[in-house]
Protein backbone atom coordinates (compact mmCIF):
# COMPACT_ATOMS: atom_id res chain seq x y z
CA UNK A 1 0.00 0.00 0.00
CA UNK A 2 1.30 3.49 -1.10
CA UNK A 3 1.79 5.98 1.60
CA UNK A 4 -1.51 7.86 -0.43
CA UNK A 5 -3.03 5.19 -0.23
CA UNK A 6 -2.96 4.99 3.75
CA UNK A 7 -4.42 8.44 3.80
CA UNK A 8 -7.35 7.51 2.43
CA UNK A 9 -8.04 4.98 4.56
CA UNK A 10 -6.17 6.28 8.19
CA UNK A 11 -6.86 9.60 10.31
CA UNK A 12 -4.01 9.13 12.10
CA UNK A 13 -1.66 8.62 8.59
CA UNK A 14 -3.48 11.90 7.05
CA UNK A 15 -2.78 14.00 9.68
CA UNK A 16 0.95 12.93 10.19
CA UNK A 17 1.21 13.64 6.26
CA UNK A 18 -0.88 16.89 6.20
CA UNK A 19 1.35 18.19 8.94
CA UNK A 20 4.52 17.53 6.54
CA UNK A 21 2.76 19.21 3.52
CA UNK A 22 1.69 22.23 5.63
CA UNK A 23 5.70 22.21 6.98
CA UNK A 24 7.14 22.03 3.43
CA UNK A 25 4.90 23.64 1.45
CA UNK A 26 1.94 25.46 2.54
CA UNK A 27 1.79 29.49 3.62
CA UNK A 28 1.51 30.14 7.01
CA UNK A 29 -1.57 31.63 8.86
CA UNK A 30 0.32 34.74 9.81
CA UNK A 31 -1.52 37.83 11.11
CA UNK A 32 -1.57 41.13 9.71
CA UNK A 33 -3.52 44.91 10.02
CA UNK A 34 -6.19 45.89 8.29
CA UNK A 35 -8.01 49.47 8.29
CA UNK A 36 -11.36 49.09 7.85
CA UNK A 37 -13.96 51.84 7.86
CA UNK A 38 -17.21 52.14 9.35
CA UNK A 39 -19.59 55.25 10.21
CA UNK A 40 -16.86 57.29 9.22
CA UNK A 41 -14.33 55.72 11.71
CA UNK A 42 -11.06 53.75 10.94
CA UNK A 43 -10.58 50.32 13.07
CA UNK A 44 -7.53 48.76 12.99
CA UNK A 45 -8.61 44.76 13.14
CA UNK A 46 -6.19 41.71 13.01
CA UNK A 47 -6.50 39.44 9.95
CA UNK A 48 -4.77 36.42 8.80
CA UNK A 49 -2.81 34.87 5.74
CA UNK A 50 -4.33 31.85 4.45
CA UNK A 51 -3.36 28.46 4.55
CA UNK A 52 -2.54 27.83 0.39
CA UNK A 53 -1.25 25.21 -1.04
CA UNK A 54 0.57 26.70 -4.17
CA UNK A 55 2.26 24.55 -7.03
CA UNK A 56 3.14 24.09 -10.67
CA UNK A 57 2.63 20.46 -10.44
CA UNK A 58 -1.73 19.66 -10.27
CA UNK A 59 -1.05 16.09 -9.59
CA UNK A 60 -0.22 16.26 -6.26
CA UNK A 61 -2.55 18.87 -5.18
CA UNK A 62 -5.39 16.91 -6.92
CA UNK A 63 -4.19 14.34 -4.82
CA UNK A 64 -4.63 15.80 -1.45
CA UNK A 65 -7.45 17.75 -2.53
CA UNK A 66 -9.59 14.21 -3.14
CA UNK A 67 -7.88 12.95 -0.04
CA UNK A 68 -8.61 15.72 2.01
CA UNK A 69 -12.23 16.09 0.78
CA UNK A 70 -12.98 12.27 1.68
CA UNK A 71 -12.40 13.37 5.12
CA UNK A 72 -14.76 16.22 5.43
CA UNK A 73 -17.22 13.67 4.50
CA UNK A 74 -16.50 11.30 6.74
CA UNK A 75 -15.91 13.80 9.77
CA UNK A 76 -18.91 16.37 8.04
CA UNK A 77 -16.15 19.35 8.62
CA UNK A 78 -15.31 22.16 6.11
CA UNK A 79 -11.26 21.38 5.62
CA UNK A 80 -11.04 23.50 2.30
CA UNK A 81 -12.20 26.53 1.37
CA UNK A 82 -15.61 27.48 0.27
CA UNK A 83 -14.62 27.97 -3.30
CA UNK A 84 -12.18 25.13 -3.33
CA UNK A 85 -13.81 21.80 -5.21
CA UNK A 86 -11.15 21.67 -7.75
CA UNK A 87 -7.87 23.45 -7.76
CA UNK A 88 -7.80 27.40 -9.14
CA UNK A 89 -4.95 28.44 -11.47
CA UNK A 90 -3.36 31.65 -10.16
CA UNK A 91 -3.41 34.39 -12.93
CA UNK A 92 -0.05 36.08 -13.19
CA UNK A 93 1.74 32.72 -12.37
CA UNK A 94 -0.20 29.94 -13.77
CA UNK A 95 0.19 27.46 -10.49
CA UNK A 96 -2.07 25.59 -8.48
CA UNK A 97 -3.90 26.75 -5.53
CA UNK A 98 -5.82 25.25 -2.87
CA UNK A 99 -6.70 26.87 0.47
CA UNK A 100 -7.37 25.05 4.47
CA UNK A 101 -9.55 26.59 6.63
CA UNK A 102 -7.92 27.10 10.08
CA UNK A 103 -10.28 24.55 11.30
CA UNK A 104 -8.06 22.21 9.35
CA UNK A 105 -5.03 23.23 11.29
CA UNK A 106 -6.45 22.99 14.10
CA UNK A 107 -7.73 19.14 14.14
CA UNK A 108 -4.10 18.21 12.62
CA UNK A 109 -2.93 19.33 15.59
CA UNK A 110 -4.97 17.80 17.60
CA UNK A 111 -4.25 14.37 16.34
CA UNK A 112 -0.48 15.03 16.38
CA UNK A 113 -0.01 17.23 19.47
CA UNK A 114 2.66 19.59 17.74
CA UNK A 115 4.59 20.21 14.63
CA UNK A 116 8.74 19.11 14.85
CA UNK A 117 8.93 22.82 13.52
CA UNK A 118 8.95 25.62 15.69
CA UNK A 119 8.19 28.20 13.16
CA UNK A 120 4.95 26.48 11.50
CA UNK A 121 3.94 25.06 14.90
CA UNK A 122 3.76 28.58 16.55
CA UNK A 123 2.02 30.37 13.68
CA UNK A 124 -0.67 27.41 13.61
CA UNK A 125 -1.19 27.85 17.01
CA UNK A 126 -1.21 31.55 17.15
CA UNK A 127 -3.96 31.24 14.34
CA UNK A 128 -5.75 28.80 16.49
CA UNK A 129 -5.92 30.63 19.63
CA UNK A 130 -7.64 33.46 17.76
CA UNK A 131 -10.43 31.56 16.53
CA UNK A 132 -13.64 34.03 15.89
CA UNK A 133 -15.73 31.51 13.47
CA UNK A 134 -14.78 28.27 14.66
CA UNK A 135 -14.65 26.31 17.81
CA UNK A 136 -11.48 25.66 19.20
CA UNK A 137 -10.10 21.90 19.28
CA UNK A 138 -8.10 21.00 22.59
CA UNK A 139 -4.29 20.31 21.17
CA UNK A 140 -3.68 16.87 22.93
CA UNK A 141 -0.29 16.73 24.93
CA UNK A 142 1.10 14.18 22.55
CA UNK A 143 4.25 13.50 20.39
CA UNK A 144 2.82 11.26 17.36
CA UNK A 145 5.73 12.35 14.96
CA UNK A 146 7.83 10.10 17.39
CA UNK A 147 5.78 7.04 15.58
CA UNK A 148 8.23 7.70 12.32
CA UNK A 149 11.04 6.58 14.34
CA UNK A 150 9.52 3.60 15.46
CA UNK A 151 7.10 2.66 12.26
CA UNK A 152 9.20 2.55 8.93
CA UNK A 153 6.06 2.50 6.27
CA UNK A 154 5.21 6.21 8.17
CA UNK A 155 8.65 7.23 7.82
CA UNK A 156 8.89 6.09 4.24
CA UNK A 157 5.53 7.77 3.82
CA UNK A 158 7.56 11.11 4.97
CA UNK A 159 9.69 11.00 2.67
CA UNK A 160 7.76 10.32 -0.23
CA UNK A 161 5.61 13.20 0.67
CA UNK A 162 8.86 15.34 0.89
CA UNK A 163 10.07 14.19 -2.89
CA UNK A 164 6.84 14.96 -3.86
CA UNK A 165 7.06 18.79 -2.00
CA UNK A 166 10.62 20.11 -1.15
CA UNK A 167 13.24 17.40 -2.24
CA UNK A 168 15.88 18.53 -4.95
CA UNK A 169 17.90 15.95 -6.89
CA UNK A 170 14.24 13.88 -7.82
CA UNK A 171 15.96 14.05 -11.65
CA UNK A 172 19.72 12.64 -10.62
CA UNK A 173 17.94 10.17 -8.36
CA UNK A 174 20.01 11.55 -5.39
CA UNK A 175 17.30 12.83 -3.43
CA UNK A 176 18.33 15.73 -0.90
CA UNK A 177 15.99 17.42 1.59
CA UNK A 178 16.94 21.23 1.32
CA UNK A 179 15.26 24.23 3.40
CA UNK A 180 16.45 27.76 4.80
CA UNK A 181 17.27 28.00 8.45
CA UNK A 182 14.09 28.63 9.54
CA UNK A 183 13.23 25.03 9.28
CA UNK A 184 16.52 23.66 10.47
CA UNK A 185 14.78 21.99 13.53
CA UNK A 186 12.37 20.18 10.82
CA UNK A 187 15.13 18.76 8.87
CA UNK A 188 17.47 17.77 12.06
CA UNK A 189 14.12 16.06 12.69
CA UNK A 190 14.02 14.58 9.59
CA UNK A 191 17.52 13.49 9.55
CA UNK A 192 17.49 11.58 12.86
CA UNK A 193 14.02 9.50 10.97
CA UNK A 194 16.23 9.05 8.20
CA UNK A 195 19.71 7.71 10.58
CA UNK A 196 17.35 5.43 12.37
CA UNK A 197 16.26 3.42 9.28
CA UNK A 198 19.67 3.77 7.55
CA UNK A 199 18.80 5.67 4.55
CA UNK A 200 21.61 7.92 5.04
CA UNK A 201 25.39 8.16 5.33
CA UNK A 202 25.21 11.65 6.65
CA UNK A 203 25.65 12.19 10.12
CA UNK A 204 24.44 15.89 10.45
CA UNK A 205 23.50 18.47 8.29
CA UNK A 206 25.59 20.39 5.55
CA UNK A 207 25.46 24.11 4.66
CA UNK A 208 24.40 24.79 1.04
CA UNK A 209 26.00 28.10 -0.36
CA UNK A 210 23.58 30.86 -1.39
CA UNK A 211 25.53 33.12 -2.78
CA UNK A 212 24.63 33.04 -6.26
CA UNK A 213 21.35 34.13 -5.12
CA UNK A 214 23.02 37.09 -2.93
CA UNK A 215 24.72 38.03 -6.52
CA UNK A 216 21.98 38.22 -7.69
CA UNK A 217 20.30 40.51 -5.58
CA UNK A 218 18.22 37.55 -4.35
CA UNK A 219 18.19 38.07 0.21
CA UNK A 220 18.59 34.27 0.28
CA UNK A 221 19.09 33.10 3.92
CA UNK A 222 21.42 30.62 4.71
CA UNK A 223 20.12 26.75 3.91
CA UNK A 224 20.89 23.01 4.92
CA UNK A 225 20.24 19.95 3.97
CA UNK A 226 21.16 16.04 4.01
CA UNK A 227 20.97 13.11 0.95
CA UNK A 228 18.88 10.25 0.66
CA UNK A 229 21.44 7.16 0.28
CA UNK A 230 20.61 4.71 -3.22
CA UNK A 231 19.83 2.41 -0.17
CA UNK A 232 17.76 4.21 1.34
CA UNK A 233 15.72 5.24 -1.42
CA UNK A 234 15.18 1.96 -2.54
CA UNK A 235 13.91 0.96 0.46
CA UNK A 236 11.90 3.97 0.84
CA UNK A 237 10.14 3.57 -2.78
CA UNK A 238 9.52 -0.27 -2.15
CA UNK A 239 7.82 0.41 0.76
CA UNK A 240 5.38 3.50 0.58
CA UNK A 241 5.83 4.76 -2.88
CA UNK A 242 5.05 5.97 -6.15
CA UNK A 243 5.03 9.71 -6.06
CA UNK A 244 2.01 11.83 -7.26
CA UNK A 245 3.81 14.07 -9.15
CA UNK A 246 4.42 12.36 -12.86
CA UNK A 247 7.90 13.26 -13.65
CA UNK A 248 9.33 12.79 -10.81
CA UNK A 249 7.88 9.58 -10.26
CA UNK A 250 9.14 8.49 -13.80
CA UNK A 251 13.07 9.58 -12.57
CA UNK A 252 12.57 7.90 -9.13
CA UNK A 253 11.50 4.82 -10.07
CA UNK A 254 14.24 5.06 -13.41
CA UNK A 255 17.08 5.06 -11.03
CA UNK A 256 15.31 2.78 -8.43
CA UNK A 257 15.28 0.26 -10.89
CA UNK A 258 19.09 0.73 -12.41
CA UNK A 259 20.53 0.80 -8.70
CA UNK A 260 18.83 -2.62 -8.38
CA UNK A 261 20.04 -3.58 -12.27
CA UNK A 262 23.13 -2.42 -12.37
CA UNK A 263 26.00 -4.20 -13.83
CA UNK A 264 29.63 -3.89 -14.50
CA UNK A 265 30.11 -4.32 -18.48
CA UNK A 266 33.48 -2.38 -18.20
CA UNK A 267 34.40 1.12 -18.49
CA UNK A 268 35.25 0.98 -22.27
CA UNK A 269 32.48 -1.19 -24.06
CA UNK A 270 29.59 0.47 -21.48
CA UNK A 271 30.87 4.29 -22.55
CA UNK A 272 31.13 4.04 -26.37
CA UNK A 273 27.81 1.53 -26.30
CA UNK A 274 26.14 4.83 -24.25
CA UNK A 275 27.77 7.50 -26.95
CA UNK A 276 25.70 5.76 -29.11
CA UNK A 277 22.92 5.26 -27.60
CA UNK A 278 22.58 9.12 -26.19
CA UNK A 279 23.05 10.20 -30.17
CA UNK A 280 20.22 8.11 -31.30
CA UNK A 281 17.69 9.44 -29.17
CA UNK A 282 19.14 12.94 -29.52
CA UNK A 283 17.78 12.26 -33.22
CA UNK A 284 14.93 10.77 -32.45
CA UNK A 285 14.03 14.21 -30.15
CA UNK A 286 15.23 13.40 -26.72
CA UNK A 287 16.12 16.93 -25.96
CA UNK A 288 16.39 17.34 -22.05
CA UNK A 289 18.86 15.10 -19.60
CA UNK A 290 15.78 13.55 -18.16
CA UNK A 291 14.38 11.73 -21.48
CA UNK A 292 18.03 11.20 -22.66
CA UNK A 293 18.58 9.26 -19.20
CA UNK A 294 15.83 6.96 -19.62
CA UNK A 295 16.20 5.98 -22.83
CA UNK A 296 20.42 5.38 -22.65
CA UNK A 297 19.71 3.76 -18.99
CA UNK A 298 22.36 6.31 -17.42
CA UNK A 299 22.82 8.76 -14.87
CA UNK A 300 22.58 12.29 -15.72
CA UNK A 301 26.21 12.97 -15.00
CA UNK A 302 27.29 10.66 -17.87
CA UNK A 303 24.67 12.34 -20.12
CA UNK A 304 25.97 15.60 -19.39
CA UNK A 305 29.82 13.98 -19.88
CA UNK A 306 28.79 13.15 -23.14
CA UNK A 307 26.88 15.95 -24.13
CA UNK A 308 29.35 18.13 -23.13
CA UNK A 309 31.79 16.23 -25.50
CA UNK A 310 29.11 16.15 -28.36
CA UNK A 311 28.52 20.24 -27.97
CA UNK A 312 32.91 20.36 -28.28
CA UNK A 313 32.95 18.37 -31.23
CA UNK A 314 29.97 20.53 -32.98
CA UNK A 315 27.50 17.76 -32.79
CA UNK A 316 24.94 19.07 -31.08
CA UNK A 317 23.74 22.36 -29.70
CA UNK A 318 22.04 23.69 -26.61
CA UNK A 319 19.56 26.45 -25.77
CA UNK A 320 18.09 27.35 -22.34
CA UNK A 321 14.59 27.26 -21.77
CA UNK A 322 13.07 28.64 -18.08
CA UNK A 323 15.64 26.56 -16.01
CA UNK A 324 17.17 23.91 -18.14
CA UNK A 325 18.72 23.75 -21.72
CA UNK A 326 17.70 21.57 -24.59
CA UNK A 327 20.02 20.00 -26.51
CA UNK A 328 19.62 19.21 -30.73
CA UNK A 329 21.72 17.81 -33.68
CA UNK A 330 23.22 20.36 -34.84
Amino acid sequence: MSIYEQMEEDWETYCLMSAISFIEEMSKPLPGIQIKMYKDKKYRCECFRSIRLKMKEREFIDKLLSITQNWEARKKLRFLGKSFGKPKIEAWSGQHIILFTPLWINYILSECGGLPNKYADASARYRIDRFVQYEKIPIKNIDKFSLLFKNKFLAAGAFIISMDLECRGIQSGRPTLCMSERYKDFLEFMLGVAKTWGWTTNDKLSSVSVDYSRNLGINASPQFEFRISTKGLQEIYSLAGPLTIKNKENCIAFHVNRSKNYKNEGGRMRQNNTKEKIFQSLKRGNNTTTLLQFDAGVGIDVILDHLHKFEKEGKVIKRRTGKRYVWSIK
